[in-house]
């Protein structure tokens, strides 16, 4: 007995359907979920930084965002990257004019999730990662240690500031709290005219790139380091291992998105203090590929 062609197309469109059917559920995120952020910059008006999750194409969608300690931000949604199962959107945390009306927290506000209200009328804690801002310290008026001179950065993962002392100062230090367990793996540079006799010194490392680092780690560097007025300071940064997925890095805290402000502290020798600053600011480049792992990661968890 033959069987009829047609009942022979239902069962294959049937199979193709469930399986398309599979591959989409598969793909698909059980809630929208926010990258990884490593932030940490000044609390101060006008401040502002981004926030970036992933959400699916259908079903639940974030609409608005409360950050918790900060009742006086605002929100604003930035254009969205459309992937092959998610949408990519960011959210701009922008610092208002409000802050300067109520007092300012004397210690950092660290912020580890946020609460995202959905389109279905719920709201719930999800994680951000680590953010963290700290109030700039009071001094002087009108009194600086710096000039600025010049800055960049690069498609290289790298950058640099470069400024002029005001005075004779000391540099005492450095603040730095990015993990040095973590990826992409920061390594800082200080260059300036007290360093260029010490071994290990390196006089250009740009390679035709004018914005790459150069001068000694600060890791080799001997704190306190004196240095006259007029000379130059140059601090500078490379983010290494940023497409790094290999198993002994497994372990290791991955962060998508990192906006920073490196401190380089001085002081005079009346005692007054200032800070040269560094601001990184880096965003991974997600694959097709990188989407998939966060889905997977997402869907695996109780």
């Amino acid at each position: 007995m033959k069987k009829n062609p047609l009942i022979a197309v239902f069962l294959l469109a049937l199979v193709s359907w469930i399986g398309n059917l599979w591959v989409y559920e598969k793909n698909q995120l059980p809630e929208p979920v926010f990258l990884s952020h490593f932030i940490d910059l000044p609390l101060e008006k006008g401040a502002s930084f981004k926030l970036s999750y992933l959400e699916n194409h259908r079903g639940l969608h974030i609409v608005d965002v409360q950050v918790p300690g900060l009742p006086y931000a605002s929100v604003n949604f930035l254009n969205k990257n459309r992937y092959t199962y998610q949408n990519y959107q960011s959210v701009l945390i922008s610092l208002e004019q409000q802050i300067q009306e109520t007092e300012p927290p004397a210690a950092p506000v660290q912020i580890k999730q946020v609460r995202a209200w959905l389109n279905d009328g719920s709201s719930r804690m999800l994680d951000i990662g680590h953010v963290t801002l700290t109030p700039p310290a009071r001094t002087t008026a009108d009194r600086s240690l710096f000039e600025s001179s010049s800055g960049g950065t690069s498609n290289q993962n790298a950058g640099y500031t470069l400024k002029t002392t005001k005075e004779d100062l000391i540099l005492t230090g450095m603040d730095n709290s990015y993990p040095d367990d973590s990826l992409p793996r920061m390594k800082l540079y200080l260059d300036t005219l007290s360093l260029e006799q010490e071994p290990g010194y390196r006089s250009s490392l740009r390679s035709g790139d004018m914005v790459d680092v150069e001068g000694l780690p600060i890791e080799d560097i001997s704190f306190p380091l004196a240095i006259q007025k007029g000379n130059y300071v140059r601090l500078s940064y490379r983010l290494e291992d940023t497409g790094t997925e290999s198993p002994e890095h497994k372990a290791a805290e991955t962060y998508n998105r990192i906006e920073k402000a490196v401190r380089l502290n001085a002081q005079t020798s009346d005692g007054f203090k200032d800070d040269m600053t560094l601001f990184i600011n880096h965003e991974s480049d997600l694959s097709a590929s990188s989407i998939r792992t966060i889905v997977q990661a997402r869907r695996e968890l109780p």
